[in-house]
């Protein structure tokens, strides 16, 4: 199978890269920052906002585009009506952020109604693009015949992963720094493993899923405290200290993940597992293998 990822080399994008590259015939669309060449990829360096160079590449087949770089209203037209090729199938990397936030409504599934709200901010504004984006989708199976797939990843950690999240408690610890439990915070979170996110983007393309919508997160309900202890499994010398959320943040102490009711969302990504079969890494396995990621990374 022919597939076309456009990003392919940053976090999700390059272990789905890594995990396809023997199952498929890839093709990369990215801005050129890291190279996958060693993974016998064709890649083509360019802005996805420039219609023009779509028109340029070359007019093969794909089976498959998968979308992981879509944030701004226009980016999956710009792709359909730029690329002079054949796309069967349009996969795109949503996120369960688009899902009416509603406090008190728990494990929302894919039948949940999207958020119609503008909030604020640049989380406001991050979560208005991809709803409307989840509607371009749409559009281009009605009005181009392309199928679709929406994929709804939680909160995804892993090797690799740029965002200042699980890999600032590695660096805390390298550093020989406590690691600090918010005393009072009240909320549970989910996560996912970004190898399993990359197989079930696989999955879907291995079973032509067409016109489906997929969240993909982890059933484990955590708190900081269950993510600190999987990290003093791996590192022996790790303190933990207690202290309130309010001090925590006056000291600039990362704190990435929900902290109180009012914060928490809840989802269920069974549908993929019961479907298509996908396993979920267990937290204590996916922070093992990310600390041993991240590790000789800090001790540099």
């Amino acid at each position: 199978m022919k597939i076309l990822i456009i990003g392919g080399s940053y976090f999700l994008g390059r272990v789905l890269t890594m995990l396809s590259s023997t199952k498929f015939e890839l093709t990369l669309v990215n801005r050129g920052r890291y190279s996958m060449k060693q993974f016998g990829v064709k890649e083509y360096f360019f802005d996805r906002h420039d219609i023009d160079e779509w028109k340029k590449l070359p007019k093969e087949e794909y089976d498959a585009v998968v979308d992981l770089c879509a944030y701004q209203v226009g980016d999956i037209k710009k792709v359909i009506q730029g690329y002079q090729g054949i796309i069967r199938h349009y996969i795109f990397i949503s996120t369960v952020d688009v899902y009416d936030h509603q406090v008190g409504e728990k494990y929302k599934d894919e039948s949940y109604c999207l958020e119609n709200r503008h909030f604020q901010g640049e989380i406001g504004e991050y979560i208005y693009q991809k709803v409307q984006l989840e509607r371009e989708l749409r559009d281009i199976e009605k009005v181009y015949h392309i199928s679709y797939t929406s994929i709804r990843p939680g909160n995804i950690y892993g090797p690799f992963n740029y965002a200042p999240r699980e890999s600032e408690f590695i660096k805390y610890i390298v550093q020989g720094l406590p690691l600090i439990i918010p005393s009072d915070a009240t909320a549970t979170f989910q996560l996912v493993y970004v190898e399993d996110v990359a197989r079930a983007i696989i999955l879907v393309i291995e079973n032509k899923v067409y016109n489906k919508v997929y969240n993909v997160v982890s059933p484990q309900c955590v708190h900081y405290q269950d993510i600190y202890a999987c990290l003093k499994k791996c590192h022996q010398k790790v303190q933990m200290i207690e202290q309130p959320i309010q001090k925590i943040l006056e000291i600039g102490y990362t704190l990435p993940y929900p902290l109180t009711l009012e914060e928490m969302e809840l989802y269920n990504g069974e549908a993929i597992c019961k479907e298509l079969g996908l396993e979920y890494t267990s937290l204590e396995d996916g922070i093992k293998k990310t600390h041993q990621a991240f590790l000789p990374v800090f001790k540099k």
